[in-house]
């Protein structure tokens, strides 16, 4: 060959730090490529074995006998070097050869080359691999040759690619596994124990080693309810579980299961997804904000009878005993109940508040003990868990306890007798750890005595008593409350008022305040948002404020003023219950209870 010529040809190169980057990126395919053409390797070996990636780069050379042109970090671009078989490889897709008078460049005209480019496992062209001799030492079945072995290279490279995928997915698979506080169980076709997770062995309370390739009866002391899906081929989601366990007792569990099948479509295993009960219902209880947000620094004040409460409040915290807070509404009863539960030993577990009063009598049982699906008409098909579950190792707040019905008081008592809660429609007794608060603006001692409340439950919830004074008998916190709210909304409504002058607490210390805490707050808010002075004034109080009652009224009772109101709103409803419970803001059978307490004729 003219060697001349060859040398006139323009030869451009990477220089040696990219040559090596390229070769490091493609270290695997070129030990591949190595390894399938060693045969070519030996001294009667008329061929020139060359690799080029995809940017035109050449990065490996085999054989005794070498191609005069081609060396490693060439780049044979065709505005370098013309047409060759390995552009044109990797410009066609498919296999090229070019003899001689076919190539561009007058250097080549003597060279016979062959070349078949290179794909991934998604079909795209990584490279060229190519072979290149002078015309007397080309064979016939060149092309063939080099598409045969393009074709070997091809499957290896993607077969690795492939098990390193898998791998990687294995790998990520079980760190998400593991990482899961929910069980996973894998099982095949027969029941058997393919995998199981380090939360699973913990739940299940078996060794993991000793569990794999084991029938799932065989490592549990009860009947696995997974065995059903086996029978019917039917997975299912966020099921729940209840299974007696003889070494164990009740497990309750919330379950998922999925069928696996092969590409046949045919039955191949189940993986089993299960969780514990209390992380449900801790999240369940997280979610819907069943957590106590006020702690005792939440209740401001330094009125000797306040000072009292929070002392024995505190004294409460630290026991596990039944609370009962009495006090006017608007006190601050449920704050209380939270600063109780969050100084509590309890305070990692929910608070759950519950309305006595708010709840329909047909429906309170349901509420607090929670049913089984299909206990009565119109009930979820999965059934639900009761108050009394979702409070499991947390607090469970009940207000207006007095007007929990009859029927329900002996129940309550049981529950807290037994600690133990059956679902309506339901056999099975869950056992339950719950601490009870209750709440009442009534006077329980004289409810007991009327037969209207039950002697035993009363003394079950009387442990602890704390009496809240209402505010009008604390009137030397006014000013400390105010100071206080107005801070409170002066951050969420974005003002900067910086206090209240004279003119503004002296009404407030003349007024009664027939809705306590609660009522002197949405002054202070009001007064807050229409304020458009530094400091808050008489002109941002309420008129009603300002308008004195009479000595009669300051010595009415808190159950005449009820019944007052109850009164004037029946008249104004013309004795509609419906009407009267929405303007009172309480519930129907609360409407119909007063009315007979109070004896009401219409």
């Amino acid at each position: 060959m003219d060697t001349i010529t060859l040398e006139a040809l323009k030869k451009v190169f990477v220089n040696r730090e990219e040559l090596e980057r390229k070769k490091s990126e493609k270290a695997d395919l070129l030990s591949i490529i190595e390894s399938l053409f060693r045969e070519f390797d030996v001294q009667e070996n008329p061929f020139t074995v060359s690799f080029t990636d995809i940017d035109r780069v050449v990065l490996l050379l085999m054989g005794k006998k070498r191609d005069p042109f081609l060396e490693e970090g060439l780049i044979l671009k065709k505005e370098f070097v013309g047409n060759t078989a390995i552009n044109l490889s990797m410009e066609y897709g498919h296999p090229v050869a070019l003899k001689g008078e076919e190539h561009t460049a007058p250097g080549l005209k003597r060279w016979y080359c062959a070349a078949a480019p290179l794909k991934n496992l998604h079909g795209k062209i990584i490279g060229s691999i190519g072979i290149s001799t002078t015309r007397e030492n080309y064979p016939d079945y060149a092309l063939g040759i080099v598409s045969s072995l393009a074709k070997a290279i091809e499957n290896e490279n993607n077969l690795r690619i492939a098990l390193e995928e898998v791998e990687v997915s294995r790998k990520y698979l079980e760190i998400i596994s593991e990482a899961s506080k929910d069980g996973v169980l894998c099982l095949d076709a027969n029941g058997k124990i393919l995998y199981i997770n380090e939360a699973g062995t913990k739940i299940l309370k078996i060794d993991r080693e000793k569990a794999i390739g084991k029938h799932v009866t065989d490592i549990v002391d009860f009947t696995p309810v997974i065995l059903n899906v086996f029978k019917t081929h039917k997975g299912y989601v966020d099921k729940e579980f209840i299974i007696e366990s003889p070494s164990r007792g009740l497990l309750h569990f919330i379950k998922t299961a999925v069928v696996v099948k092969d590409k046949d479509g045919n039955f191949s295993g189940v993986v089993d997804f299960f969780r514990e009960i209390n992380r449900v219902r801790n999240f369940v209880t997280s979610y819907i904000g069943a957590e106590a947000k006020f702690t005792f620094d939440d209740i401001i004040g330094e009125n000797p009878r306040l000072k009292e409460a929070i002392k024995i409040a505190k004294i409460a915290a630290r026991s596990n005993s039944s609370v009962l807070i009495t006090g006017e509404t608007g006190t601050g009863k449920e704050m209380f109940a939270q600063a109780i539960h969050f100084e509590s030993d309890r305070s990692n577990g929910p608070f759950v508040a519950i309305n006595c009063g708010a709840i329909p009598r047909d429906l309170a049982e349901s509420e607090f003990f929670g049913y089984e699906p299909g206990a009565f008409t119109g009930a979820s098909k999965k059934g639900r868990p009761g108050k009394f579950e979702l409070a499991d190792g947390g607090t469970l707040f009940l207000d207006e306890i007095e007007e929990l019905p009859l029927s329900l008081q002996s129940k309550l008592l049981r529950t807290l007798q037994d600690k133990v809660v059956t679902r309506v429609g339901g056999t099975k007794s869950l056992k339950v750890d719950v601490r009870i608060i209750t709440a009442s603006n009534r006077d329980l001692v004289d409810l007991v005595n009327r037969g209207d409340f039950r002697k035993d439950l009363f003394y079950r919830l009387n442990i602890i008593h704390i009496e809240i004074p209402p505010l009008r008998e604390r009137k030397d916190d006014i000013p400390l409350l105010v100071y206080h709210f107005i801070q409170k909304y002066n951050q969420s409504l974005g003002k900067k008022i910086k206090g209240a002058d004279r003119s503004f607490l002296k009404p407030l210390m003349e007024y009664n305040f027939p809705g306590n805490v609660r009522e002197l707050e949405n002054i202070v808010e009001r007064a807050v948002n229409i304020a458009e002075t530094e400091m808050l004034n008489e002109k941002h109080l309420p008129s009603y404020i300002f308008s004195q009652p009479s000595e009669d009224t300051y010595r009415k009772s808190f159950e005449d003023i009820k019944k007052e109101l109850l009164v004037e709103t029946l008249k104004k409803t013309h004795f509609n219950i419906s009407k009267t419970a929405r303007q009172l803001g309480i519930s129907r059978p609360t409407v119909y209870k007063l009315i007979k307490k109070y004896g009401l004729k219409g």
